[in-house]
């Protein structure tokens, strides 16, 4: 009778420290959700951490921990929690915007796609969330508290900033198109699609830009893009005046650092457009072509290592980059390395067969191998397509 007594007290006193122990966990997790609503990231940060190792199926900590992982800018941490929520719990739309908002911002532009389809096939919810929509061309953000207020517009403005991205141009209109059907006096959204628009070559693009000048006729986006599209047709003095106020207006925004490094290389401040594609990159340094231009304003100063690190972050990011492929070949011809600069050109020419001055190139790097057969061909194959080759080459490489 004894021995079953004490059993009796050890089993409610494991039970009561198992539910202190519950208690204290639970408490954690409360004042982790508290010191990031007071803006304490740092000790939101540690609190979550320890609830989760705590208690790692509480998913709502989950959301905590991953929204304050934003606010500390660790925005791979923050997708790792949003998605770990978002396996448990598809369909929750909150959650599911802030996964497809971070994948765009962290350049996963498909999967971002998919998010944003799906969001807006959701039945619609009630939510306290606050909700943000991304600035013209990609930076700021505005305060959106539901769908009411524009939620579904918000969601087409992104999917058109997710295809103005991965070039499907065309699309990218049609998803802008219905975002300014929902909101007519929203300056950004028309930004946005004045910019599907240029990349498309379409010249009612400066319509849209005007049209956001209508709206606001202080929009920096809208006045940065029209600078830039009179810089094209010869207005450099106002282009470039305009480009630098909006710099000053707003220095988070891309397209104006872009402009004025496109009108300082054509100028040859070369320095100048280093410093802007320096500035271009902080900002978005998952687009390729940005990281191509900077190689190529290494090149003019003579910084072939620095370019051909800049033509190979190019290529990781987008490995069919034919022009990158070619130009790290230069840099690699430029550095003595001939047998890998005749490998960068077979690249270029995998991805674009017809690319003559791929084949000149390569035929300049093989004949300083000593292979004057290869060279030869090569040199040939550049002329077929109407590359100039010069008689005094000819006769040196084909002799």
């Amino acid at each position: 009778m004894k021995v079953a007594w004490t059993l009796t007290i050890l089993l409610c006193s494991m039970y009561a420290g198992a539910q202190q122990k519950r208690s204290d966990t639970r408490k954690i997790c409360e004042q982790a959700r508290t010191a990031y609503e007071s803006a304490s990231y740092e000790e939101a940060l540690a609190l979550a951490n320890k609830c989760l190792e705590e208690d790692p199926g509480n998913m709502e900590t989950y959301i905590t921990r991953g929204s304050t992982r934003e606010q500390l800018k660790d925005l791979q941490g923050a997708l790792t929690d949003y998605g770990i929520y978002n396996d448990r719990f598809p369909d929750q739309p909150d959650v599911l915007y802030s996964l497809a908002t971070l994948r765009y911002t962290l350049g996963f532009y498909e999967q971002s796609k998919m998010d944003f389809i799906k969001l807006l096939g959701l039945q619609s919810a009630e939510t306290n969330t606050v909700f943000f929509r991304i600035g013209a061309s990609g930076s700021g953000s505005n305060q959106v508290t539901s769908k009411a207020t524009g939620m579904e517009a918000i969601i087409f403005n992104y999917l058109g900033l997710v295809d103005t991205k991965l070039k499907h141009y065309p699309e990218a209109i049609k998803w802008l198109d219905s975002a300014i059907a929902l909101q007519k006096k929203e300056p950004d959204y028309y930004v946005n699609r004045g910019i599907a628009r240029q990349a498309m070559g379409d010249t009612t693009a400066i319509a849209d830009f005007k049209q956001a000048l209508v709206i606001n006729p202080q929009h920096v986006a809208a006045r940065a893009n029209i600078a830039n599209l009179q810089h094209s047709k010869g207005a450099t003095q106002d282009s470039m005046d305009e480009i630098e106020k909006a710099i000053e207006s707003d220095s988070s925004m891309l397209h104006p650092y872009l402009a004025r490094a496109f009108q300082r290389m054509e100028g040859g401040y070369y320095k100048g457009a280093l410093e802007d594609y320096d500035h271009a990159i902080e900002i978005e340094a998952r687009d390729p072509d940005i990281w191509f231009n900077r190689g190529l304003v290494k090149e003019k100063l003579n910084d072939y290592k620095g370019a051909f690190t800049d033509y190979t972050q190019a290529i990781e990011l987008n490995e069919k980059h034919d022009k990158a492929w070619l130009n790290r070949g230069n840099v690699l011809l430029k550095l003595g390395r001939y047998k890998e600069a005749t490998e960068d050109y077979t690249v270029a020419l995998t991805f674009h067969p017809d690319y003559a001055v791929a084949y000149y190139n390569r035929a300049v790097a093989f004949q300083r191998l000593k292979q004057p057969s290869l060279a030869c061909t090569d040199l040939k194959k550049s002329e077929e397509l109407g590359y100039k080759v010069g008689e005094k080459v000819k006769k040196e490489i084909c002799k």
